[in-house]
């Protein structure tokens, strides 16, 4: 039996949480209202760009991705991917790609248009109690490592967040 403080089965606290992911976000944009600071470097994407992204990703989760690899990769590479995130808690992946298929990002839309769209998704994905939709790469992931593969997703594009939450520091492990 799990405790108020305790994630229930199929859950994960920490750095792959979804939750930890929002909470570091929040302080982060207290401290940094623009969010200068949290986007990678390299990044192709403004932050309201990064979070439209982030959001979208999470939203195909749940209603099925436009463009998905042949099966024969998900299944065998995409497959051995998804497990090697999993196990390290971190990914690595192209930061300026676009989920294909994907409608553009709103260079126009204001962080707290984005935020929020991202918020509801993540909502979302943590009340949905069905199967998960077929990742474009990974193939099937059970809800708890769909939501552990999009907490990492944030933190990759977001490694500003590490300075604002103990729980982000995956590349430790």
């Amino acid at each position: 039996m799990s405790s108020s403080s305790t994630p229930p089965t199929g859950e994960v606290s920490g750095p792959t949480d979804l939750r930890a992911v929002l909470s570091d976000l929040d302080r982060a944009l207290r401290a940094d209202p623009v969010g200068a600071t949290l986007t990678a470097a390299d990044s192709a994407f403004s932050l309201s760009q990064t979070l439209q992204h982030t959001a979208q990703s999470i939203e195909y989760a749940l209603s099925g991705y436009p463009v998905l690899k042949p099966i024969g990769f998900r299944v065998t590479i995409g497959r051995l991917v998804k497990h090697l995130f999993l196990r390290r808690g971190a990914m690595r992946h192209n930061l300026a790609a676009p989920v294909d298929g994907a409608p553009e990002l709103d260079p126009a839309l204001a962080v707290i248009g984005s935020l929020t769209r991202l918020r509801t998704a993540v909502a979302a994905l943590l009340a949905h109690t069905g199967p998960l939709q077929p990742h474009p790469t990974y193939g099937v992931c059970t809800p708890a490592q769909g939501a552990q593969l999009q907490a990492m997703h944030l933190r990759e594009h977001l490694p500003g967040l590490a300075a604002f939450g103990a729980a982000a520091d995956v590349r430790a492990r």
